[in-house]
């Protein structure tokens, strides 16, 4: 697989750089391999990666900030049905 981002504000890494969905699109297309996005991602913002071709969302406060991390994680799930 190949996991890149941040595709948006991350507080755990805020000095990475910023992906955009034109370049997963693009690495969808060409790489014939999984592809993770990472990055400032929640179930507000996880969709539109999901639709423009990422396999796996790599989260780490949209689960683990959340009051009902149970409910956060079903959010996020959601996203790939």
């Amino acid at each position: 697989y190949v996991a890149f981002g941040a595709f948006y504000a991350s507080t755990v890494k805020p000095d990475a750089a910023v992906a955009t969905l034109d370049l997963l699109r693009k690495a969808r297309a060409e790489l014939g391999v999984p592809m993770v996005a990472i990055g400032g991602i929640s179930a507000e913002n996880g969709g539109e990666l999901v639709q423009a071709g990422a396999d796996a969302l790599a989260v780490i406060s949209a689960v683990f900030d959340a009051a009902d991390m149970q409910l956060a994680a079903n959010k996020l799930a959601k996203l790939f049905r």
